[in-house]
């Protein structure tokens, strides 16, 4: 079972629609990518990778990049199988545009080394959207659970508004059963986030395998 299917179920618990009958797989794997996004603000994947230096360019293409969401460090020169050149080397750069960095250097970068780029990308849960892998936590899960009720029951809440069948209420108490999850949801992406932040990011895990 992809992990989309087992938090899809996990959220279909939380609203007491295991059958779907109120809320399709549709409209919930619309609330997860809601629920996601706002997961991949507050904790990016770290991801690092390297592109070849190529003789007087000053500007590499970022396109390869897969998940770029945005550049946090560059290293130039480095070399992964030599010792003094696996250290850090940090060099002032800047993005010229979403898929192009600039390194600004006063001298042409040697092809002889690689830059060591360092970024974060979005978070992905396997099986949706085509992701074939799962970046998300288990502590993640739980608040991407409560995070995709929350937008699932606040769509929902302003689909039944005019419905005739819908009991008296049921709208304005599903969107304050909504607003109270989404509450919960954005506190406990504070607190991670916080968490994050007074990590040591100099830790070798707290940088994902190069692409």
């Amino acid at each position: 079972m992809a992990d989309i299917d087992t938090l899809r179920d996990r959220v279909e618990a939380l609203l007491a629609d295991s059958g779907n009958v109120e809320w399709s797989t549709t409209e919930l794997d619309q609330a997860m990518r809601l629920a996601l996004a706002d997961l991949s603000v507050a904790l990016p994947v770290h991801s690092v990778t390297t592109i070849d230096a190529v003789d007087k360019t000053w500007e590499y293409s970022l396109s390869a990049v897969s998940g770029l969401v945005e550049v946090t460090e560059v290293w130039y020169p480095y070399l992964a199988g030599h010792p003094a050149l696996k250290r850090p080397h940090p060099v002032r750069w800047r993005t010229i545009d979403d898929a192009t960095l600039l390194l600004e250097m006063d001298e042409y970068p040697d092809p002889v080394y690689d830059l060591r780029v360092f970024f974060t990308r979005s978070q992905t849960v396997a099986g949706l959207d085509g992701a074939a892998m799962t970046t998300v936590s288990e502590a993640e899960k739980a608040l991407l659970v409560r995070g995709c009720a929350a937008f699932a029951a606040l769509a929902k809440s302003r689909d039944v508004t005019n419905e005739v069948t819908i009991g008296a209420g049921v709208p304005e108490r599903l969107r304050e059963w909504g607003l109270a999850l989404l509450q919960r949801f954005n506190a406990g992406l504070a607190a991670l986030s916080v968490m994050a932040h007074q990590a040591d990011d100099s830790r070798p895990e707290a940088w994902g395998g190069e692409v």
